[in-house]
């Protein structure tokens, strides 16, 4: 079994790094939340490519790859609102039953199973002229 290596290629649009060799002044998303910062609008300035048997995405030809930013152009964190939490527990509300879910669902997905049938509302004259024949 041959074994594919990564090599660095500085050169390169973007510049490619092996997993774990890129410059100390660039960092991975991983790389800046832990540091309490995010990338800022500069775009990507590397990609870190490594090996991988494994499936997940971003993977070209038996490679995963990161987007690289420079640490230098980052910007802090958003922190949370306090409107935040309770607009995800919404969400995950039907608004039907009142039923949470574990997950939350997309606006407009599929109610609770075991919710009532929607009662059937009157249509508005604005809403019988847009209907097609």
């Amino acid at each position: 079994m041959t074994r594919r290596v990564v090599i660095a290629d500085p050169g390169a649009s973007p510049p490619v790094y092996p997993w774990r060799g890129a410059p100390e002044h660039l960092a991975a998303r991983t790389r800046l939340r832990a540091m309490g910062l995010r990338p800022g609008r500069q775009g990507v300035r590397a990609l870190a490519v490594w090996n991988s048997r494994r499936g997940g995405r971003p993977r070209v030809g038996g490679h995963r790859y990161a987007d690289v930013s420079g640490a230098g152009h980052a910007r802090p964190r958003i922190a949370m609102t306090s409107a935040l939490p309770a607009a995800l527990a919404a969400r995950m509300t039907c608004p039907d039953c009142g039923i949470a879910a574990a997950t939350s669902r997309p606006p407009g997905s599929a109610r609770a199973t075991s919710a009532p049938p929607r009662p059937a509302t009157a249509e508005t004259p604005s809403q019988e002229g847009n209907r097609k024949p």
